[in-house]
């Protein structure tokens, strides 16, 4: 038996059937269990679905960008809903599965405009190792033409997905049977 079990919409307040709804016309798909196990809990739905919205919506940093971004933090952290979120999104646009595997063993071969491919180096590593940057890696991206608020941007797109993995990874092994 699984220790977190689904609730059906019954049991969500009115609030989270709204999220949700707004959650399934923004992603095109239906919401992932991983979120809906956490549907009883309105203030983690609204803190999740308001970062969401902001840091991966709402971004001026392109969607193609963004969800290679996903894809290769999703791959490096080990989450397969995530993972698998990101590559039907680019699946979407047209790039094929074989594509997708060669960036994730090459990630320095991302299709992207040059401050693109940037941008998801940049949020990659800020992901997997923001315990070692220094002062001279937002130096560089400065040098690089980011301002100081879209290096902050990107800090906050690398954070919510760190933490969205965490709530993924952890509600997967909540809901699987023992």
């Amino acid at each position: 038996m699984a220790f977190f079990d689904l609730p059906a919409d019954e049991e969500l307040s009115p609030e989270v059937r709204q999220m949700f709804e707004e959650g399934r016309r923004l992603a095109g798909t239906e919401i992932p269990p991983t979120w809906r196990v956490f549907g009883r809990s309105p203030k983690i739905m609204e803190a999740r679905f308001k970062a969401v919205q902001n840091l991966f919506f709402n971004s001026k940093f392109p969607w193609e960008a963004r969800n290679f971004a996903v894809m290769l933090i999703s791959h490096v952290k080990g989450c397969q809903s995530c993972f698998a979120g990101s590559r039907f999104q680019l699946d979407k646009l047209g790039f094929d599965a074989a594509a997708l595997d060669a960036i994730c063993a090459n990630p320095n071969a991302l299709p992207l405009k040059e401050r693109d491919r940037l941008f998801v180096h940049y949020a990659l590593r800020i992901a997997t190792d923001s315990a070692n940057l220094t002062p001279k890696d937002f130096r560089e991206m400065a040098d690089r033409g980011f301002s100081k608020e879209e290096i902050q941007e990107i800090i906050g797109f690398a954070a919510y997905w760190v933490m969205n993995i965490v709530f993924s990874q952890s509600a997967a092994a909540a809901l699987a049977e023992e």
